[in-house]
Formats: C-alpha cells, sequence, structure tokens
C-alpha cells in the first residue's frame, strides 16, 4: 500500500507535573485543546483512570487516533498520534502542544510514514535504557534466553565483544567480559573488614554474590525480588555467578528488599547494594519517595559503623546523582562517591561507600 499517513509516537521521560500524569480530567481537557490547535478533529474521546495511579486516555479524531498512556510513579507519560492527513505537520504541532504541558525534561520520537513495509523490532540489537539524551545499542550475535517474568523482561544475549549480557526491562545489569572490573569496585569498599553477616540487595546474576564470597563473611543473605534472574542466572550465566548461589554460606530470599528488610533491624555488618535507581517495575510509589524509604529501611537494617557500598548510576545521570547526594547524608556518615570507566556500559559509572550513622 502506499503511504497514507504519518504516526507518531514519543517517550515524555521525567515529566515535570507528577500531578498533571494522574489527572484523568485533565489530561482529556489538554487532549482536546491540543488537537483543536494543531487541526485534528475529534469525533469520541474515551479513556480509563487506572488504580492506584496512570491513565489512558485514546481520541478518535477524522484524522485517525490519538492516545496518551501515563505513568506518573515514572514521571512518564507515552504518545501515540497516528493521522492520515496529508499535512504530515498536524502530528508534530500536537507533540509540540502536548510537551508544553507535560514539560518533559527530555523526548524521544519516532515517525513513521505509514502504508509501506516496516519493521521496527530489529531482532538482531537491543537499545540500552537511558534518561538522557544518548542512547546505547548492542549487538545480538545469539539470544540465549527472553522471558517476561512477574516483573521485568529478562534477556540474556550474547554479544561479540562482551561476551554474555544480562538485560532487564533492556537496562544492561552485567556482562561476562567486564564483570570483574563492576564487582571488585562494589566489593573493594569491604576488603580488609572481619565481617560477619552481609546482606546483597538485588544481584539476582550472582556475580556480586560470588565476589562476596571471596570476602569470606560467616554468612550473606541475597535479598532479590525476582526468582526468574535468578534461574535464569544459574543456568545461563554460570561463568559469572559461579556456583555462588549454592554456597552453604548462602541464604536465598525471594522478597521485596523493604518488605525483607523491615522485620531485619540492625543485624548486618555490611551491605552491598545492587538494585535499580529506576524502580518503577516493583513500585507505584514516586521514585525519590520510594528510594528515601528504601535507603531507611537499609540504614536500620545495619549495626552502627555497618558499611553499605552501592552503584549510584552513570555520570550524564546528574538528577539522581543530585538526589543521592541530598539523601544519603541522612542515614550514613564517611560518603565517598567513585567514578570508574565500564566498558560495556560505555561510560563512566558513579559508586559510593558510606558507613551507617
Amino acid at each position: 500500500m502506499r503511504p497514507k499517513g504519518s504516526q507518531v509516537i514519543a517517550e515524555f521521560i521525567n515529566c515535570s507535573d507528577r500531578k498533571l500524569l494522574d489527572d484523568f480530567e485533565g489530561i482529556q481537557e489538554i487532549l482536546k485543546k491540543g488537537a483543536e490547535e494543531a487541526g485534528l478533529h475529534i469525533t469520541d474521546i474515551r479513556g480509563r483512570k487506572f488504580d492506584p495511579i496512570g491513565a489512558t486516555v485514546v481520541a478518535v479524531v477524522t484524522e485517525s487516533h490519538i492516545g496518551i498512556h501515563t505513568f506518573p510513579e515514572a514521571n512518564h507519560a507515552s504518545i501515540d498520534i497516528y493521522t492520515c492527513t496529508p499535512d504530515f505537520d498536524r502530528p508534530l504541532r500536537l507533540l509540540e502542544y502536548l510537551e508544553k504541558k507535560f514539560k518533559p525534561k527530555t523526548t524521544r520520537k519516532m515517525e513513521i510514514i505509514r502504508g509501506n513495509p516496516i519493521d521496527i523490532n530489529s531482532s538482531d540489537w537491543i537499545t540500552a535504557f537511558s534518561s538522557y539524551g544518548f542512547e546505547t545499542r548492542y549487538h545480538v550475535n545469539k539470544r540465549i534466553f527472553c522471558r517476561q517474568s512477574e516483573f521485568q523482561k529478562i534477556e540474556i544475549i550474547e554479544n561479540e565483544e562482551f561476551g554474555k549480557m544480562l538485560f532487564l526491562d533492556n537496562d544492561l545489569q552485567v556482562s561476562e567480559r567486564d564483570e570483574h572490573l563492576f564487582n571488585d569496585i562494589m566489593t573493594s569498599p569491604l576488603s580488609g573488614s572481619n565481617l560477619r553477616k552481609i546482606a546483597v540487595l538485588g544481584g539476582g546474576d550472582g556475580g556480586l554474590l560470588h565476589h562476596a564470597l571471596m570476602l569470606d563473611p560467616e554468612e550473606i543473605t541475597i535479598i532479590e525480588i525476582d526468582k526468574e534472574v535468578i534461574q535464569a542466572s544459574k543456568d545461563c550465566l554460570n561463568s559469572i555467578s559461579k556456583g555462588a548461589f549454592d554456597d552453604p554460606k548462602v541464604t536465598v530470599i525471594i522478597d521485596d528488599v523493604r518488605n525483607y528488610l523491615k522485620d531485619h533491624k540492625k543485624e548486618f555488618d555490611a551491605v552491598i547494594y545492587d538494585l535499580t535507581m529506576h524502580p518503577e517495575a516493583v513500585t507505584t510509589d514516586e521514585r525519590k519517595r520510594y528510594l528515601d524509604l528504601l535507603f531507611s529501611e537499609i540504614s536500620s537494617s545495619m549495626e552502627k559503623d555497618a558499611v553499605i557500598t552501592m552503584h549510584c548510576c552513570g555520570e550524564y545521570d546528574k538528577e539522581t546523582l543530585k538526589f543521592l547526594k541530598r539523601m544519603l547524608p541522612k542515614y550514613f556518615s564517611d560518603i565517598v562517591f567513585r567514578t570508574e570507566f565500564i566498558p560495556s556500559f560505555c561510560e563512566r559509572w558513579i559508586f559510593a561507600s558510606a558507613k551507617r550513622k
């Protein structure tokens, strides 16, 4: 079929007004006014307010359709504008109007000319999750594992340069070729300590667990919310975990970290934090509120002067780093930040260590 229209899809990242993202009636009004200004003609508008948060609003227009899907917990909105009008500027004018209202810090968009054969899902590339002004793509030489768990999409691929790589919702977790760099940096603040009990938070690939065992503690508790990540890693990434999950010193807990730690006060003399700073897959809480409450629970689970070591974010994720520098001193002292280049991440990564107050 010859080209018959234009479809603009966009992602609004880090929208400034979280309340608007959960305002069903407000989103409807914005869509109505934006369509009018762009010269599009609504014939029907429907939608749904989700519980506890989020909304979908869809408008049928004489030119085709418009959809807005919001995720307040992530300060995010997804936009879909499909028009059959020969005036391809109209959807772009609407998108510009929506940007002014939702005020995203970053917008990712793609325009597709409909009617031609298209293939936007390339099976031999993965584009890594990013919240800033560039993306990193990895070639899939071989797809080893791919499954949607209760919480996230789990993918293990083989790449020519980095060997086996684990992605969760397109966020690179670890690569076979340089996992030792990441894990050595994470565990080095604990080196030389006489450790009794370590908590590993997250770390379902098992690499940090293996390195933590090399510190020779009396016992390690690893708390991971997604049992399928652990199983996939045991089946496909043993070159990274090296059998660590089966070590007699290790106790594996399948639970949300916050839920587990609330019943374990002053228990650990070291904590290794290997959780995401973008926890939208496991909570509907606003990100910063969730992380603040999480670090409060982590602090309460630690003995006095116990050490926490953690990865923070990429060096370009200035918003997350600014938040951590403001939040961490509430619960910890002697905070040290360190920046190292991780080849598979294709950027310098920021790490931190600290003591419980």
